[in-house]
């Protein structure tokens, strides 16, 4: 099957650019040292996944049960899960996952490491545990190094856990490189402060897990980081692209739309809105547009609604016929894949496989 071929709106990988993708990212981490263990939030494809492993990850990252779940009923048993969990049931289904993988968990209360430690000491099992620092995106996370021993002294205090080390991440990375470089001054002060702390209290952290895309060939800039969890950084997408973390020429992942109707003066319709794209925001720039068109830059996506893309196309030079096709980056690839069932690996114009998106849609 081409490429013309598939039926629109087809989300479609360029296999060559995501293997060189995750070859330089495995790449790096050999040459620094770093366990990769990639978030596959990003793809929620098992094969995938092992994909990643075959290239040289120690393990994956999940954010949430139902991830994990599928993961390891494909076969993959070393899981960070990096949410915490909260609640008997999860942590009973915690407890469940961890008798068949090896498991982890980032956690920021004694209120998530005691459900789990009684979860799991109902069944007689072990989690390791992470505990995460807020080193300044304000999400989850204790605030200082003080709390952070506190809570871990606790972890190792509880049948069924152990305390591996320390977790972060600098989700507020995602700007241009200058702007890295202050920030990443702040977080390795934080960062020194509680390996300092840790060593005078006898528990250094086997693990300090940290880094994101945008900051994921800079990992070994921050201070006792040996382990970092990319997940973008397969496909890439224009708000990677926006911060300058990738180029385009690094983005795999595309969206193929159909132009359905130009009657509206200045403007031409696709085939895919909010429930192909997703409504995130550009994160760069003029933080304008919803999306990249490949084939017309200067176009602007300049609004969704659920089923139709609506494209300002008086900027452009470029004249917009119906039934034409489109490929489209979109701002955000991590939201866009987990609108679709299944997703295209295409090399040139041949498509090579299909990939069932398994994870989609589990939230719990």
């Amino acid at each position: 099957m081409l490429i013309s071929e598939l039926d629109t709106p087809a989300v479609v990988v360029d296999l060559d650019v995501m293997e060189q993708n995750l070859s330089r990212m495995a790449d790096y981490c050999r040459a620094h040292n770093l366990r990769l263990r990639p978030h596959t939030k990003t793809h929620k494809i098992p094969e995938l996944a092992h994909k990643q492993i075959e290239s040289g990850a120690s393990g994956i990252t999940v954010a949430k049960l139902s991830e994990a779940e599928v993961m390891l009923d494909a076969g993959l048993n070393d899981l960070l899960i990096a949410y915490p969990i909260v609640g008997p049931a999860k942590a009973q289904r915690l407890a469940a996952i961890a008798e068949r993988a090896t498991v982890t968990v980032s956690l920021d209360s004694e209120e998530a490491a005691r459900g789990i430690s009684t979860a799991m000491s109902e069944r007689g099992t072990r989690a390791g545990i992470l505990v995460e620092l807020d080193v300044g995106f304000s999400r989850c996370g204790v605030a200082n190094e003080t709390e952070a021993l506190a809570l871990a002294q606790t972890i190792a205090s509880l049948p069924g856990l152990e305390f591996q080390g320390l977790m972060f991440f600098p989700g507020h990375f995602g700007v241009a490189p200058a702007e890295r470089a202050v920030l990443r001054k702040q977080v390795n002060e934080f960062l020194d402060r509680c390996l300092e702390t840790f060593a005078r209290a006898d528990m250094p952290p086997a693990t300090v897990s940290g880094g994101s895309t945008p900051s994921r060939y800079e990992s070994d800039l921050f201070h006792g980081v040996n382990e970092v969890r990319p997940g973008t950084y397969i496909f890439n997408d224009r708000n990677t692209v926006g911060v300058s973390a990738a180029s385009l020429s690094e983005c795999a992942l595309s969206v193929v739309v159909t132009v359905v109707s130009t009657s509206v003066s200045g403007h031409a319709v696709i085939d895919g809105g909010s429930k192909t794209f997703s409504s995130d925001r550009y994160q760069a720039g003029d933080g304008r547009g919803f999306g990249l068109i490949k084939e017309d830059p200067a176009a602007e996506i300049e609004r969704f609604s659920e089923e139709h893309g609506h494209i300002k196309v008086s900027q452009s030079g470029r004249r917009y016929t119906v039934g034409e096709r489109l490929m489209i980056i979109p701002n955000h690839v991590c939201s866009t894949v987990n609108m679709h069932d299944e997703i295209y690996g295409v090399r040139g114009q041949v498509v090579e496989t299909v990939w069932r998106v398994a994870g989609r849609g589990k939230v719990r």
